[in-house]
This record gives C-alpha cells, sequence and structure tokens, in this order.
C-alpha cells in the first residue's frame, strides 16, 4: 500500500510539472506581434487583413488561414504551414519546415534559414535568398527559385513545376550526390549557384528561364538568324 501510494505521488508530480511547462497555444484574429522570450505551442493566425511580425521567442507550429500575413523576423519556428490565401514570410530567425499548401504562398528572403523548404497542392514558393537544406515540390505545386542556397537537394514530382531563374545554366545528368544530377548556373545577382537533384524525374520538372539580357540576346540572333534566311 505504502509502494501505491509513493508511486501515486510521484505519477502525480510529474503530470503536475508537465502542465507546468507545457507551452500553451495562441491565436491571432487581428494584427500582432511574437516578441523575444515569449513560447509557444500552436499559433494560429486568421483573418484577410491579419499581419503577425515574429520578432523572437519560439513556437512549436505556426498555420496561417484566411489571406492573413506572417514574417518571421526573429525567433525559431519548428513548422510553418501557409494554407487556404495566406503568406508566410521569412527574412531572418530560424523554421525547420517551410510549407505552402493549398492555395498558400511561402517566400524565404536573405538572411532566412530553412531546413525543409516545400509546396504542395496549389500552393507556391519563392525563394530568393537564404538557405534550405532541402527543397520539395508536388502536387500541382509553383516553386519560384531565384537565389539563396540549397545545400543537400531539390526533388519536384506529381504536376509539379520548378523555375529557375539565372543564367549560364549546366545540366549534368552523371553529377552531385543524388541520383537525379546535377545543375549549375548563376543567379540573376550574379551568385554562383550548384542543385543537386533528387532523382531523374526531377529534372523534368524545371524551367530554366534566362536573365532578361540573355533572353534579349536570344532573341536579336532568332532574328538575325530569320533575316538570313529570307535573304
Amino acid at each position: 500500500m505504502k509502494t501505491q501510494l509513493l508511486l501515486f505521488i510521484a505519477v502525480t508530480v510529474l503530470l503536475a510539472g508537465a502542465r507546468v511547462y507545457a507551452l500553451p497555444d495562441k491565436t491571432f484574429t487581428s494584427s500582432g506581434q511574437i516578441l523575444p522570450g515569449e513560447e509557444w505551442n500552436s499559433v494560429y493566425i486568421y483573418n484577410d487583413d491579419t499581419i503577425v511580425d515574429m520578432l523572437g521567442g519560439f513556437a512549436e507550429g505556426i498555420g496561417t488561414y484566411d489571406a492573413s500575413t506572417v514574417d518571421i523576423i526573429g525567433g525559431h519556428v519548428n513548422t510553418l504551414d501557409a494554407t487556404e490565401f495566406s503568406t508566410a514570410n521569412v527574412s531572418g530567425g530560424e523554421v525547420y519546415g517551410l510549407w505552402a499548401e493549398d492555395s498558400g504562398t511561402v517566400k524565404l528572403f536573405p538572411n532566412g534559414t530553412v531546413f525543409s523548404l516545400g509546396a504542395s497542392g496549389s500552393g507556391t514558393t519563392y525563394m530568393t535568398g537564404g538557405t534550405t537544406e532541402y527543397a520539395r515540390a508536388g502536387d500541382s505545386s509553383l516553386m519560384h527559385l531565384y537565389g539563396g542556397a540549397i545545400s543537400n537537394y531539390l526533388n519536384a514530382w506529381d504536376s509539379a513545376t520548378v523555375n529557375i531563374y539565372g543564367y549560364d545554366f549546366n545540366y549534368d545528368p552523371t553529377a552531385g550526390a543524388w541520383n537525379g544530377g546535377q545543375l549549375t548556373g548563376f543567379w540573376l545577382d550574379h551568385a554562383p549557384f550548384t542543385i543537386d537533384l533528387y532523382d531523374a524525374q526531377t529534372y523534368s520538372h524545371i524551367t530554366l528561364i534566362p536573365e532578361p539580357n540573355t533572353l534579349i540576346v536570344l532573341a536579336l540572333g532568332a532574328l538575325f538568324l530569320t533575316r538570313k534566311k529570307t535573304t
């Protein structure tokens, strides 16, 4: 009996401790901030005009809905999902998993750090800078890559499209650390990039879009060939 009583007390103390240290949830229905030192479990952001700036702190998960916006400027987020017509902007801090779902949009800017960047459903992802280990696009999603670094691999499947903007592209199907080859080139800001592709089908989902100056040169070349044939 004494042993059972001691066990009951120990379990009660552990549960009480768990309740004390369990992180609370937070819901935004109007604009606000997540400040340094704050810690949240799940953060929900609703309503079209709601803008939430995360300046620091921690969130286990953030979900954006309607046409709301969250700006990650500092702090750490484990998972951030932008759904419906909402937008998530990451220009600082760290996000472990950043995902655009349904018709949501996510944007990774310089100084943003993401472990996994992705899009599914009809989500749209923009990467103009920052770093991510993985970039993934599935379903009928759209991914635009303008800059930054993908340190591990890019993977695309289903009907997803990955648009890569730059110049001097070169694809080597035998290079890279994975089975899809390796794509190299320069971003629009003239920074070089190297992207390993996860598998052979990934390259078929990529559209290479040259910089405007390259397009002009190509157009002039085509015009010259056309005139030469007609003379």
